[in-house]
């Protein structure tokens, strides 16, 4: 278990003792696959670490449509914002494959806020970059064609989790379903505008899942006249 908490960006900067005073603190639980973790308006008392698998977190809007606003993979944590500020959970978080999470309850999570200010830090910067990138989808979805939306998807996306190799970013992408549910469009249009991207050579494939992008011809559509 230390090693997968050593791991765990939140707490990079801790010694061995320090990570295992946090796992003496912590519950751990196995996920099966499309699971909900975090409810959007239920109470919350706990914040969780994903310490194996991915999950996205999202919302419903009036019209019953999911809403995704992030995908997050293993060493990322997240209900930490109802701790914070002791407000209901402002979103559902859901797996979407089988995942291993460990859980902190409130008071335990307060007492290490208390006596790791460097944590603390850490942890605020992660919040802030989060509303950050919520504040370029909400940009996205007002002001950019869909063709555009998908570029500065695969530009953050890779960015994020991408591995840059001689032939591109290597990366697993998500499914066309769930990029169509972060950029408010259908999953049709955004298997034509992947289609597109592999007709030029943009996007290639690699093994598996695994594709290669060529970010600098991305950003050179990203930025073209739209």
């Amino acid at each position: 278990m230390l090693d997968i908490f050593k791991k765990v960006p939140l707490f990079a900067e801790f010694n061995d003792d320090e990570i295992n005073a946090i796992i003496a603190l912590a519950t751990t639980h196995n996920i099966h696959k499309n699971n909900v973790i975090v409810q959007e308006g239920d109470d919350g008392n706990s914040m969780f670490i994903l310490l194996q698998g991915s999950v996205k977190i999202s919302f419903y809007a009036p019209d019953g449509r999911e809403v995704i606003l992030s995908l997050l993979e293993t060493g990322a944590f997240f209900g930490e914002m109802s701790l914070l500020d002791k407000q209901p959970r402002s979103a559902t978080v859901t797996t979407l494959e089988p995942s291993k999470i460990a859980q902190i309850r409130r008071s335990d999570f307060e007492r290490l806020l208390l006596k790791n200010p460097t944590l603390s830090i850490k942890l605020l910067a992660e919040v802030v970059s989060r509303l950050r990138r919520t504040s370029i989808i909400l940009e996205r979805i007002s002001t950019m064609d869909v063709p555009h939306r998908l570029y500065s998807y695969l530009q953050d996306y890779c960015g994020r989790f991408g591995k840059e190799t001689a032939q591109g970013m290597r990366i697993k992408l998500p499914t066309h379903q769930l990029i169509a549910d972060q950029l408010s469009t259908s999953r049709e249009t955004i298997s034509r505008a992947v289609s597109a991207l592999k007709k030029e050579g943009i996007i290639t494939a690699a093994t598996g899942r695994e594709v290669y992008v060529d970010i600098d011809a991305i950003e050179d559509l990203l930025f073209a006249i739209q």
